[in-house]
């Protein structure tokens, strides 16, 4: 089953009714109070990562459930504006840059790299250790030209497994432990194909 299509945009609109009605949702299905909290906090997660796209952006969001088990699936087609192309460098120039930490933030600037059209912007994106999130990521040629295909669980994976081989996948592993979406949720993936980016966020309580 899912909700009806809901409207968010970078600005706060819609979110809270987008909130209010995801909490509802987990009500009827039966969480308790904890799962519940996580449940909503998931989705302000969610929903932070698109307030920090500098401009407009409107997406739809739904939420797909069957029992307990919560899919948060948030569209847009994201047109990259001059402004927010210039938000996502400063971000991945800058180490200071709270936009550049986390693994939503690391997220934002990922799609970012891969929508970008100039190999001197994807350059400077090499600052946040992306090589750590793309290996995460199958090849142009296993998903389609032109679409990407990125998995939190898979990525989970990986760096677990280069945990102890270096500072930057030392680094990404403490991050992971540390990260509300990586502890609570059970997979976040994100899809692009041409200008249209799909996050999902999916727990089962």
């Amino acid at each position: 089953m899912k909700t009806k299509k809901m409207y968010v945009d970078s600005r706060g609109g819609g979110m809270e009714e987008a909130l209010c009605t995801t909490e509802k949702l987990g009500a009827e299905s039966g969480l308790e109070r904890k799962p519940l909290l996580h449940l909503r906090l998931l989705a302000e997660e969610l929903f932070g990562m698109l307030r920090s796209i500098a401009g407009m952006v409107e997406a739809e969001y739904r939420v797909e459930y069957e029992g307990r088990n919560f899919s948060l699936r948030l569209r847009s087609d994201l047109k990259m504006t001059g402004e927010m192309r210039q938000q996502f460098l400063s971000a991945s120039t800058s180490g200071e840059n709270a936009a550049a930490k986390g693994i939503m933030g690391k997220i934002r600037i990922m799609i970012a790299e891969f929508m970008a059209d100039d190999s001197s912007e994807s350059a400077l994106l090499d600052g946040l250790s992306l090589g750590l999130m793309n290996m995460a990521s199958p090849s142009a040629s296993d998903v389609g030209a032109g679409a990407f295909f990125w998995s939190m669980d898979k990525y989970r994976d990986e760096v677990k497994k280069k945990k102890n081989d270096g500072e930057d996948a030392a680094e990404a592993w403490d991050e992971l432990e540390k990260s509300i979406v990586a502890n609570i949720a059970d997979d976040v993936s994100v899809r692009i194909l041409g200008p249209r980016v799909e996050i999902i966020v999916s727990k089962a309580f």
